[in-house]
């Protein structure tokens, strides 16, 4: 796995903060818009709705990174909460194919002429307190970048980006686009600094984290009242280093700068009724020790030529005994040989469908077949019986990304299955 060596920032055309790692040579957000592209291959392809109707909800965050699939999905919690209608229109496009959404009765979010099962999600999720109980366990290598996550602005309307060295290398990322900008609510960002910096106490003392918290270079994509309360975090346990002294220092400090601009926010969330677990692993070690269901897994590696040792058929095998019954996996890719993998480990899988594009833009997978909206095509299936959907190995989940690559690499080139060029042109000529 891939950890970051230096962190180099941009923003992409959303407002929303991109990465690209230089160690691979690659971005780690879609430059068009790094919050965009989470809602719409993460977020508005997934259950949420009927997830809302549960009691209580587990989200497993493969590749963390500076989190923006966990914040969108908990920001989407705090949109149903509010009856935001522009948000509630978009995952029900999504997922059911509805173009307009009419509302009766606003204070209850009662639907007509909608389907009935949408009519009754929204009635149950404003008759019951949705959500009781929240559980995400985040993974990430790179344990700078994930402690970034909480100090990342987003929804940036004017911006320049900073003229670092590597922006050449990624000018071509760059294009000028129309993307709609898209928001984090803050109460977010200091949610996850609470969950974080009380429950680890240790993550504070990371020289490298504050040295790119103190560069001028940076501050542009930094919150700077949140670095505010890392600072004075610091100090408190600097005077005091007491775990119970530390934890009552952030719950006040906490409601202080939160009170203020959050108040109807925090009538609707209860802090105890999230938990956020932040693991700083190899994501394959830490699903072997892992003993949970999932309702939703985000699986948001770097790309399976680069990444592959979170994308071979063993590691998809372990991820079908975390999913429930009714759950679902969503990723951004769409390569033959991590679809492959999927359906030999047991999974039905689909298309995520980009609405705005008016194209496919990410792969599903789920047990129950019956939540697959955009079942994958004739083409792409076939697809899958070629050379390119031959899938990568990892027997015992140990295996570095070179040797799975070249294991991969091997049987291909011994295999007799048609090559993709082949079957694309043969294709294309009937």
């Amino acid at each position: 796995m891939v950890v970051m060596s230096g962190f180099n920032p941009y923003y992409t055309s959303d407002g929303s903060v991109g990465l690209y790692n230089e160690d691979v040579d690659d971005i780690y957000h879609s430059a068009q818009g790094a919050l965009t592209e989470a809602y719409e291959k993460f977020i508005y392809p997934s259950n949420i709705l009927d997830l809302a109707l549960k009691d209580s909800a587990k989200i497993l965050d493969i590749c963390f990174g500076i989190g923006y699939n966990t914040k969108s999905f908990l920001n989407s919690v705090l949109k149903i909460k509010k009856f935001d209608k522009k948000f509630l229109k978009n995952i029900s496009v999504y997922k059911y194919g509805i173009d307009t959404i009419y509302t009766n009765n606003k204070l209850h979010g009662v639907f007509k002429f909608f389907p009935e099962k949408i009519k009754y999600c929204t009635e149950k999720i404003y008759t019951h307190n949705i959500f009781n109980k929240i559980y995400i366990k985040a993974i990430d290598i790179d344990k700078n970048l994930a402690l970034l996550s909480p100090f990342i602005k987003t929804g940036k309307k004017n911006f320049d980006n900073k003229d670092f060295p590597f922006y050449k290398k990624i000018s071509k990322y760059l294009a000028k686009t129309t993307t709609p900008k898209q928001k984090i609510n803050n109460l977010i960002n200091y949610l996850l600094f609470y969950k974080i910096y009380s429950n680890n106490k240790e993550h504070l003392n990371n020289n490298k984290l504050i040295s790119i918290l103190n560069n001028k270079e940076y501050e542009l994509y930094f919150d700077k009242n949140i670095i505010r309360l890392f600072k004075a975090l610091l100090k408190e346990v600097s005077i005091n280093p007491n775990k119970h002294t530390i934890n009552s220092f952030l719950h006040n400090i906490y409601y202080k700068y939160v009170s203020k601009g959050y108040k109807n926010d925090l009538e609707h969330y209860n802090l105890q009724d999230i938990e956020f677990d932040l693991k700083i692993s190899d994501a394959r070690t830490e699903l072997l020790k892992d003993k949970n269901m999932y309702d939703l897994i985000f699986l948001d590696a770097f790309s399976p030529n680069k990444c592959p040792c979170l994308w071979t058929y063993d590691f998809f095998k372990e991820l079908y005994n975390h999913l429930d019954d009714d759950g679902m996996i969503l990723t951004y890719t769409t390569s033959a040989a991590v679809r492959s993998a999927m359906l030999e480990s047991g999974f039905y899988i689909g298309n995520s469908y980009n609405k705005r594009h008016k194209q496919n833009c990410g792969t599903i997978a789920v047990k129950n077949q019956k939540l697959i909206k955009h079942p994958l095509s004739e083409f792409d299936l076939g697809l899958l019986k070629t050379k390119a959907g031959i899938f990568y190995r990892d027997k015992d989940l140990t295996a570095q990304n070179e040797a799975i690559i070249t294991q991969r690499n091997l049987e291909v080139n011994t295999s007799n299955k048609m090559s993709s060029s082949r079957y694309i042109n043969n294709k294309k000529n009937h």
